[in-house]
């Protein structure tokens, strides 16, 4: 796990858009986006699968530091294993990336990805 923390000191025009336009935002996440207008800490939170994430630490730093925080997943998780499914491979990776996505609706983060692949397991599925 890599945890890596960056206070800038400008804001950036070039900053990607909240998910959320403010028509669809409640009042809570209405004051949340203003509260952190005043907060210029930045956190990229990088791991190699989607299950590697700490959504508490992305909920702290996104709702409690109010910085503009992130987690980047080198691979979606196709490589994974599924105890509750039978999807592997693509498919799995497929449900892995909607997973993700819905945690940062939840925390309020934003999510990234690579383009790398996970090859699988290493010796067998056994």
């Amino acid at each position: 796990m890599v945890a890596i923390l960056a206070v800038t000191s400008t804001a950036n025009s070039t900053d990607v858009p909240p998910l959320l336009s403010p028509e669809q935002m409640n009042a809570g996440e209405i004051q949340l986006a203003l509260q952190k207008l005043n907060v210029l800490g930045r956190v990229l939170y990088i791991a190699a699968h989607p299950d590697d994430e700490n959504t508490n630490l992305m909920a702290l730093w996104a709702n409690g530091s109010l910085y503009d925080a992130a987690y980047l997943s080198v691979t979606r998780g196709d490589g994974g294993q599924n105890l509750i499914g039978p999807e592997l491979g693509e498919r799995l990776g497929v449900i892995r990336t909607q997973e993700l996505l819905e945690a940062r609706r939840i925390d309020h983060g934003k999510q990234f990805f690579t383009r790398a692949i996970d090859f699988g397991f290493s010796k067998t599925a056994d």
